[in-house]
């Protein structure tokens, strides 16, 4: 049996909600279960569908992209089992950390091809992040000017800080797991020991608080 993934699409623009539901409907697994084009209505969808992923343009109407950060928020604190992926056209590194700090667990862009696009979609619904190179690289060079010190009551092992170095280059487990010759269900061990050891609950909160430390 193939887990369906029940999206909706948030956009204000018709013809790239009609665009991507065309797109992300040719994958037999994945089902978009409604579009909204403003805040109040994706809310209102995701309440009544409760889908897995929503698919989120930051830009929205004559709120920018304040409007799709602001929705990002209550999507990821009202509906927690909702996970958001920001699409947008925005490479900007502001953006992007206050994206993941509103909750989003995917950053792509909207020149990303169809099959990419798609694994992102795939990557967040099995738990992890998605952040493709160009927005990891922005992630990268924000964290790495933090000048936050390192908690000594936060005593990361050698292997969960190499597990958690990975993730913030954008690697998903099985990826890790082939780096550094470990299985996968070890790679989500380590995962949940520095989640726990951070107090964070997703991925790209690992990346974030662990930058704030000086430990990439």
């Amino acid at each position: 049996m193939i887990e369906t993934i029940r999206l909706v699409i948030v956009d204000d623009h018709t013809i790239i909600r009609h665009g991507l539901r065309s797109i992300l409907e040719l994958e037999r697994e994945i089902e978009v279960v409604g579009e909204a084009d403003a805040s109040g209505t994706a809310l209102q969808i995701i309440a009544e569908q409760r889908p897995d992923i929503a698919l989120l343009d930051l830009s929205l109407g004559a709120q920018g992209t304040n409007g799709g950060l602001g929705l990002c928020q209550s999507i990821t604190s009202c509906f927690p089992q909702t996970s958001v992926i920001v699409l947008t056209t925005f490479l900007d590194e502001d953006l992007v950390m206050r994206a993941i700090r509103s909750g989003a667990k995917g950053y792509v862009l909207k020149d990303v091809d169809a099959v990419d696009l798609v694994k992102s979609v795939r990557a967040v619904n099995r738990g992890e992040s998605a952040l493709d190179t160009r927005t990891a690289t922005l992630v990268m060079k924000n964290l790495s000017v933090q000048t936050d010190h390192h908690d000594p009551a936060l005593d990361f092992t050698e292997r969960e800080l190499e597990v958690a170095r990975l993730l913030a280059q954008g690697h998903s487990n099985k990826a890790i797991g082939e780096r550094i010759a470990i299985s996968e269900s070890t790679v989500k061990f380590h995962l949940r020991n520095v989640m726990r050891k951070l107090d964070v609950h997703h991925r790209t909160e690992v990346v974030y608080a662990i930058g704030k430390l000086g430990l990439l």
